[in-house]
């Protein structure tokens, strides 16, 4: 399998969300996005980033309780 590896400046999604790449750290494996809608950046995981949106039904952690709710 072949992994997407993002460019500087090249528009992709993280998780439903399009951002555009800010920044490369490959000894990290880390990528610094930023969100074309909220306007936040962050840094995530390179395997994070698709080409497409993941539209994968999922659950939040938060509704297990915790420490952090």
């Amino acid at each position: 399998m072949v992994e997407y590896l993002p460019r500087i400046g090249e528009k992709c999604y993280y998780v439903n969300r399009e951002v555009i790449v800010m920044g490369i750290y490959d000894c990290f494996h880390l990528v610094k996005i930023k969100d074309l809608v909220g306007e936040y950046s962050l840094c995530v995981d390179k395997c994070a980033l698709t080409r497409e949106p993941d539209l994968t039904n999922s659950i939040s952690l938060g509704l297990f309780g915790g420490k952090y709710q």
